[in-house]
């Protein structure tokens, strides 16, 4: 199970704007980029009305995407469930964020993971912000909230204390309405972005494992369907098979075990031989990353504080 997984709700028509741009990268990339330095993951964005742009812009970022059928006006809420229901039993805690708050810094999120609390909400002046983290405990009787008040509502109905984390971060409040004020904060936000753009492949004579591969596998072993993986991420689906039976020629044995019975019958599953050679992976790519960030801390931090 991770330690905290992330959701960015980008689905409502009328009054998100994933695909804005604050400085040269959009909303939902920034709040993205913020959750993996964080070492947030999955990254989970509830998509609407601009699903192709979104899933494009953020294919090299290792998100998941689903769908709200409803992206004209939804309650912020139905979005976040959507995402919660996804992440439930993979994940210790959650965070969770509109697209339309994009500006929080990485210091804030570093501090909210660091503190112990059932709901942790930042706040700036005396204001409640964005994003909202929650322990995995109490996603089951969020995703039965039918009350009023969103989000709110729903944390109230809980019974349970709010850490309020009083942080000197006004990104925490500012939305995509306060045009002048995100820009002001730009160079600020930039900063706290900083961090090592890690990439690890595999390869003979050529690459023929990369993260995408990787996701594809983790996304397979959940739908049990290449199909329903591949409209989690960015990709078609002959790519995808392409993908893997370069894989399984390079390894020498299956990853993927293919079960025939049509549209609706047919499953898909992880070997065993699969699920050992991703373990391994998955502990490799922890290892290096943890030395990364070592090395990256000794050489660039002081420079560049976060």
């Amino acid at each position: 199970m991770r330690e905290v997984g992330g959701i960015i709700a980008a689905a409502n028509r009328y009054v998100a704007y994933p695909m804005k741009k604050i400085g040269s990268i959009s909303l939902v990339q920034r709040i993205a980029l913020t959750y993996k330095k964080a070492g947030i993951w999955p990254i989970v964005v509830i998509t609407g009305f601009e699903e192709p742009e979104i899933k494009s812009n953020l294919a090299q970022e290792d998100a998941i995407f689903i769908i709200n059928k409803d992206n004209g006006n939804p309650p912020l809420i139905d979005s976040y469930k959507i995402g919660l229901k996804y992440l439930l039993g993979k994940c210790k805690r959650v965070v969770l964020t509109p697209v339309n708050i994009p500006m929080f810094s990485y210091d804030t999120v570093r501090k909210m993971i660091e503190t112990k609390g059932d709901i942790i909400i930042p706040s700036y002046n005396m204001h409640g912000g964005h994003p909202v983290l929650v322990e995995s405990l109490h996603i089951p009787d969020i995703l039965s909230y039918d009350g009023g008040d969103g989000l709110k509502g729903a944390i109230d109905s809980l019974g349970v204390d709010i850490t309020w984390l009083n942080v000197n971060d006004k990104g925490v409040v500012c939305s995509v309405h306060n045009g002048n004020e995100l820009e002001e904060l730009l160079t600020l936000h930039n900063d706290s972005l900083f961090q090592p753009d890690l990439t690890i492949n595999i390869r003979k004579e050529k690459v023929f494992l990369d993260s995408r591969l990787r996701l594809l596998l983790a996304l397979i072993d959940d739908n049990h369907s290449v199909n329903g993986a591949c409209k989690r991420m960015s990709l078609s689906l002959s790519k995808a098979w392409n993908m893997i039976n370069k894989l399984e020629e390079n390894l020498g044995y299956g990853i993927v075990l293919r079960r025939q019975g049509g549209a609706r019958e047919g499953r898909t599953q992880i070997s065993d031989k699969g699920r050992e050679f991703m373990g391994n992976y998955d502990k490799f790519f922890s290892e290096v990353n943890t030395y990364t960030w070592q090395q990256f801390k000794k050489y660039f931090e002081v420079e560049n504080p976060s």
